[in-house]
């Protein structure tokens, strides 16, 4: 397995690549905003000879939707989120106004709907879909927990991967994702990471949409 991370956008959005030994990809937020970090996806994509397969949004807030319609277009692979984020794709100018911010590409206008039934695959990598509301009502973490023995992140040789828990906004090292915007709720997110997320092994390595990796057990002592 092959993970890759690049951070993208004003926002600092932390987007992924995962990929398997046969060049078959999975995108986490690939968030690009501007023509050299289009190119910069594009490229590793390229070089790695990789078949995208699949593009998850951890949810559908401003910065975490950029890119989406680049991928559908380049790569024929329609974005997946959470159907309760739905109405965020319809509010991406009021969103833009909050930030004072202006953006080349509009959101994608339609997604393919994921739950916590839905299980995102590719031949030795599997995704569950874990539904956390609160940051936004469709937040999602997408976590693996059987990983490949070894490969590479971001081009280093791992031997052993822990579980992996791609979280979106919900969960932050040292924090949460904000509640006060656009059908945030604090008591649901705090109840969701505590019930669903905190009852993952303590090793899990947190990849959250901003900021630094984290684990399960760090930041659980924050709660």
């Amino acid at each position: 397995m092959k993970l890759k991370h690049f951070q993208f956008n004003p926002f600092g959005v932390n987007s992924f690549v995962i990929s398997n030994h046969l060049g078959d990809a999975i995108l986490i937020d690939p968030s690009v905003s501007d023509s050299k970090e289009r190119a910069a996806l594009e490229n590793y994509i390229k070089e790695n000879h990789l078949k995208v397969c699949h593009s998850l949004c951890t949810h559908l807030h401003l910065d975490h939707v950029l890119g989406n319609r680049f991928v559908e277009s380049t790569y024929g692979v329609k974005t997946k989120a959470h159907e309760k984020d739905e109405f965020l794709l319809h509010l991406q100018t009021e969103q833009s106004r909050l930030y004072g911010l202006d953006f080349e590409e509009a959101a994608p206008t339609t997604i393919d709907y994921i739950d916590e039934k839905t299980v995102i695959e590719i031949p030795t990598i599997k995704l569950a879909v874990i539904h956390v509301p609160g940051h936004s009502p469709g937040g999602c973490g997408f976590y693996l927990k059987d990983c490949p023995t070894s490969g590479y992140f971001n081009g280093n040789a791992i031997d052993e991967f822990p579980p992996l828990l791609f979280s979106g906004d919900i969960l932050f090292a040292g924090g949460m994702g904000r509640t006060d915007i656009y059908g945030g709720n604090y008591h649901q997110l705090v109840k969701g990471i505590q019930e669903k997320l905190f009852s993952l092994p303590k090793e899990t390595l947190v990849l959250p949409g901003h900021g630094t990796f984290t684990t399960i057990q760090n930041e659980s002592l924050h709660f």
